[in-house]
Parts: C-alpha cells; structure tokens; sequence
C-alpha cells in the first residue's frame, strides 16, 4: 500500500508541474507561466527596437548605428517588399513607353509608306470615285487634278503631274483645300485630312 501511494504522488507530481530545461537548479515553472512569460519576452524583442527608435525620433535625436542596425534588421522584409514592387512599377512604365514608342514609329512609317505611294489609281481605290478628275495637258506634261469632298471640311484637292511619254508614271505633287489655303506637309497631316489615304489598296 506505502508502494502505491508513493507511484500516485510521483504520478500527480508529473502533472502538476514541469521542470524547464536550462531554468535555475531548485526552481519550477508551470506550463502556463512558461508560455505567458515567453511570449512577453517575444513581444519585448519584437517591439523594443522600434519604440526606441520612435521615442529617439520624437525627443530629436538621431538614433544610435545599434539602433538602426536593429531597426533595419527587424523591417528588411518590410523594404525588401518596397524595393522589388518599386523596381516592378518602374520596370512597367519604362515597358510601357517603349511599346507607345514602337507604335508611334510604326504608325509614322505605314503613314509615311501609303503617302509616298499614292497615285491617281490608288487613290481612287483607297476613297472611291472622286468628286472631280480633271487631266490637262500643259507641255510637256501632263496634269491631273482629282478632288475629294470628305463628309465634314472642305473639299481636297490632288495634284499629279507626268511627262507626255505613255508609259511614264504620275507623281504625286501636292496635298492641299480647295482655297489653296492650306496644304498638308506631313503625312500624319494628309492621313488626317483624308483617313482613306492609310490603305494597302
């Protein structure tokens, strides 16, 4: 009976209490108190540094090298983030701007290519019948006048211009309103005038 009674208080004290590994000889620390006290000291490491940061920024002072060191350390994740989605946004616009680029010179140069390619037969298959096409001749070439009324504006006229030979070929000479007021110098200028000049036809 003496056996079972000491197998019941070695039994009960197993459960009542834990010694911890590493605390002082002689002393005897609850599950409960370990864990509440650990995780007070969790906070304190967590935290201390930055509110001594802030108190030091507060009062004035600049922070001590230990004091940033351990405040950099505690936040490099928190920069890390910063950095790589700064890097990420500047990476885009930069990509950005060079697709807008790309695709402005690209549209210059279709621009560029369907201007310097027009004749009176393209334009007639690019815009349809014209209002007017009057050729003349005036030695020793030949001229052609061809003019648009678009929906909205005045009306365009086409100036093109060959040699009396047959087989010569018309070259545009000018792009201008119907009160000669105005021409349009640039490609982008003549396409804006007239879109249907933009055309493979």
């Amino acid at each position: 009976m003496d056996e079972t009674k000491a197998r019941e208080s070695a039994y009960s004290s197993e459960h009542t209490a834990t010694t911890v590994i590493g605390s002082l000889p002689g002393t005897v620390v609850t599950h409960s108190s370990w864990t509440r006290s650990g995780a007070e000291f969790w906070e304190r490491t967590q935290y201390r540094p930055k509110i001594d940061l802030l108190k030091s920024l507060r009062a004035g002072q600049w922070p001590s090298l230990a004091e940033f060191n351990e405040f950099a350390k505690r936040t490099r994740r928190v920069w890390l983030t910063a950095g790589v989605a700064v890097i990420g946004l500047v990476a885009a616009a930069n990509l950005r701007a060079r697709v807008a680029e790309w695709a402005r010179t690209t549209r210059e140069k279709r621009q560029e290519q369907a201007v310097a390619t027009v004749t009176p037969e393209h334009l007639i298959a690019r815009c349809g019948q014209a209002a007017e096409d009057v050729t003349k001749e005036v030695y020793p070439i030949m001229m052609r006048t061809i003019i648009y009324q678009p929906r909205y504006g005045d009306k365009i006229v086409f100036v093109f211009s060959r040699t009396m030979e047959t087989k010569s070929d018309w070259v545009f000479l000018s792009m201008q309103d119907e009160n000669r007021a105005s021409g349009y110098d640039t490609a982008e200028a003549k396409i804006a005038a007239l879109p249907c000049l933009d055309s493979k036809k």
